[in-house]
């Protein structure tokens, strides 16, 4: 395989040009300097540390210590399952989120109520926004969260509406859950299987879906509102009961 093919195929993995280009070379050579990557990748020295630094956060580097400091590749063969993987999880993702956007798309007009599609610049702006809207809970509040677990607004927020008589179930992420932050003591019921989701369904009927990956620092963070859509809401309830009787209770 060319160098040239070798990057066209990195690329399809989402890789920018110069990471491809920096990865490819470094299969081919044991520990290298920054300086020298540079000028065998050609890739500016300007950026070459910035491109080193995204490819040993994504696992497939190795920064050896020492001054200079060097990097060598990982297995060309674990790399790319490395990549693999997170094409997998990327694509899991997507189909999750399109099941939930074909149920609205083909709702009837009548049924699709008066959604909002809002943008923030924090994730925790959301997270205060999901609160109101369990605050406004009467009879049961479901959800795919992984922040229920970690941020405390939100934590916070389905302790009360399960003290309230409020029936909360909520889907965490496997490994994305430390303990269960004192859910179910609060009448929380909480599982784990394996999504990357963050929707709620509050009383049957209304819908507040995260459209951006809360578990990456974005300059801006997209969700949607849909508050008296029962069709959607009906969707994501079948969704979530059929992913929560597989789910784990430990």
């Amino acid at each position: 395989m060319s160098f040239e093919e070798l990057n066209a195929f990195l690329a399809e993995f989402g890789l920018t040009e110069y990471e491809t280009r920096v990865l490819s070379m470094l299969f081919g050579s044991g520990e290298t300097q920054a300086p020298e990557i540079s000028r065998q990748a050609q890739v500016p020295k300007t950026r070459v540390y910035d491109v080193l630094e995204r490819l040993t956060k994504k696992g497939l580097l190795i920064e050896v210590s020492g001054r200079p400091k060097k990097y060598k590749a990982l297995e060309p063969g674990k790399a790319l399952d490395i990549l693999l993987e997170e094409s997998r999880a990327r694509l899991k993702g997507l189909e999750e989120q399109a099941v939930l956007i074909k149920a609205h798309l083909e709702a009837p007009p009548e049924k699709k109520g008066s959604e909002r599609v809002l943008k923030v610049r924090e994730k925790n702006d959301f997270y205060r926004i999901l609160v109101q809207e369990i605050d406004s809970a009467k009879k049961s509040v479901n959800g795919f969260s992984s922040g229920v677990a970690t941020n405390p607004l939100l934590a916070d927020a389905v302790k009360k509406a399960g003290a309230r008589s409020v029936e909360v179930r909520i889907i965490s992420a496997i490994n994305k859950i430390k303990g269960k932050a004192g859910l179910e003591e609060g009448g929380v019921e909480v599982r784990t299987a394996d999504h990357n989701l963050e929707a709620f369904v509050v009383d049957g009927k209304k819908v507040v879906l995260s459209l951006s990956d809360l578990s990456e620092e974005k300059t801006g963070y997209h969700f949607t509102i849909w508050p008296e859509n029962e069709h959607l809401a009906e969707a994501l309830g079948h969704y979530f009961n059929k992913v929560w009787e597989k789910a784990r209770t430990d």
